[in-house]
């Protein structure tokens, strides 16, 4: 019964899981079959449609049914694999548990080097990289700024989320923790050969964006990045 559920959303075409919750009793009525076998339960699941598809990941429902139905960021998503051709290096800054990394991947990067700080996601990305072996996705653990140095950084009520001390990002929340990271300029590391400079940049890092392209002016000055 519990592996019927976890590969229905499958079933549906991509287009009506959009839609299908507005039918009159189809989204109470799938939120207590959710809600009665699958709920927490972490699975491993193969997205079959939409920019991730062939994508495998592990959701836990309700936190990720838009992961489990292929929808989440569509909009966004579509863009990425608009813009990433064969054999580009692509950056995912910020990339919570990687499933930007994976679109880009499966649109047809040759690298996709993953930026990312904070443990817990860390975790998620390397679950990502041994479920998807054949993807070409690369951990690097550091945060990206303006500086090479060690700085704080504050992890959120939400625990999936992190933001340097020294970001103005949710100035009125209450971090629940904090740890010292390594910060890395782009510039540094590619002029250091540590990682190749890159053709598709995707950040999201809780404010402090114009860090990270202060960090990278060089490399934005002499080399067209999407």
């Amino acid at each position: 019964m519990k592996s019927l559920l976890q590969a229905s959303v499958n079933i549906l075409p991509y287009r009506a899981r959009y839609w299908i919750k507005r039918i009159p009793g189809v989204a109470a009525s799938q939120r207590w079959m959710l809600q009665r076998f699958l709920e927490g339960q972490a699975f491993v699941h193969t997205v079959n449609a939409g920019p991730a598809s062939g994508l495998r990941f592990e959701v836990t429902l309700p936190h990720d049914k838009a992961i489990w139905a292929g929808t989440y960021e569509h909009d966004f998503t579509r863009a990425i694999t608009e813009h990433v051709r064969p054999g580009d290096i692509c950056y995912d800054i910020g990339g919570y548990r990687g499933y930007i990394s994976g679109v880009m991947a499966l649109g047809g990067a040759l690298k996709v080097l993953v930026f990312e700080p904070l443990p817990a996601n860390q975790q998620a990305v390397r679950r990502l990289c041994e479920l998807n072996p054949q993807l070409p996705i690369n951990l690097i653990t550091v945060a990206l700024g303006d500086a090479d140095e060690t700085a704080f950084l504050k992890i959120m009520p939400d625990s999936s989320m992190g933001k340097l001390a020294k970001s103005s990002f949710q100035e009125d929340a209450t971090a629940v923790g904090e740890i010292a990271v390594t910060v890395r300029r782009i510039d540094s590391l590619v002029q250091s050969h540590e990682i190749p400079p890159p053709n598709v940049v995707k950040i999201d890092v809780e404010g402090a964006e114009l860090d990270v392209l202060r960090g990278a002016l060089e490399i934005l000055d002499r080399k067209s990045v999407v």
